[in-house]
């Protein structure tokens, strides 16, 4: 399997299947959603047990490295580590107070915004926003510069794609983003533009920041950007969607 994911000819079938993946993701919480209006369980308990969801589905690899960028991130703003380095230690297994503080922050965010999702279209911005952030989390892979440390490694970049296979994802994605984007527009015209800045300026965000940190994108920031992303759509789809529509 692991010779599957990364043989170059492959590596566009591992990006569709990761947006696949936030599909199933959009399925499990839409099925939930229902299950709890169906049963009254009412919405703090879509809420607390919602935001777990896309945590337990990944196996919490996303939200690992969303710590251990905010961990560096809190080192660098009190002035504790290095650019690039990080107090989180993969090692011993145990987080940084700042990385557990971040992941707690994290937890009770993404259930305040998810208890406030009332209307069916604010659930369906909510479930298209997995697709979209998984399609940022690819194309930031074929348009963002490589971190150094990352290279050779076979994870993403110059080690799996070729120039015309990373062309064609740049395309491909692009596609699918613009399909989510009018999707959005279709449902409510100023929810839907108002979703689609909003991911671009998370998106641009973590490109300068991983830049100024890493030197480049790292799987640690891109697990950052995935999370903080699926978090800035939870709160928008809730809080916003709550004014709006």
């Amino acid at each position: 399997m692991i010779k599957w994911l990364t043989n170059r000819e492959n590596a566009k079938y591992v990006f569709c299947l990761r947006i696949l993946y936030g599909v199933a993701v959009g399925a499990v919480m839409c099925a939930f959603y229902m299950l709890c209006g169906y049963l009254d369980f009412g919405k703090l308990c879509f809420a607390l047990i919602g935001a777990a969801v896309p945590v337990m589905m990944s196996g919490g690899i996303y939200l690992s490295g969303f710590m251990k960028t905010s961990e560096t991130l809190a080192g660098r703003v009190f002035g504790k580590a290095a650019p690039g380095k990080s107090d989180f230690s993969a090692k011993a297994g145990y987080a940084g107070t700042q990385a557990a503080i971040a992941a707690m922050t994290f937890y009770l965010l993404y259930a305040g915004g998810l208890s406030e999702v009332r209307e069916d279209r604010q659930l369906a911005f909510l479930c298209i926003g997995y697709m979209i952030s998984r399609t940022l989390y690819g194309m930031a892979f074929v348009w963002f510069p490589e971190a150094e440390k990352e290279k050779g490694k076979g994870r993403r970049g110059d080690a799996v794609l070729s120039p015309a296979l990373r062309k064609a994802l740049r395309i491909i994605l692009s596609v699918i983003l613009a399909l989510c984007f009018c999707t959005c527009l279709v449902i409510e015209p100023i929810m839907g533009m108002l979703e689609a800045l909003l991911c671009m300026w998370v998106w641009t965000y973590y490109y300068y920041m991983s830049k100024k940190l890493f030197g480049g994108v790292t799987k640690e920031s891109a697990g950052y950007f995935l999370t903080l992303c699926e978090l800035a759509l939870a709160l928008f789809a809730g809080m916003f969607g709550s004014a709006l529509l």
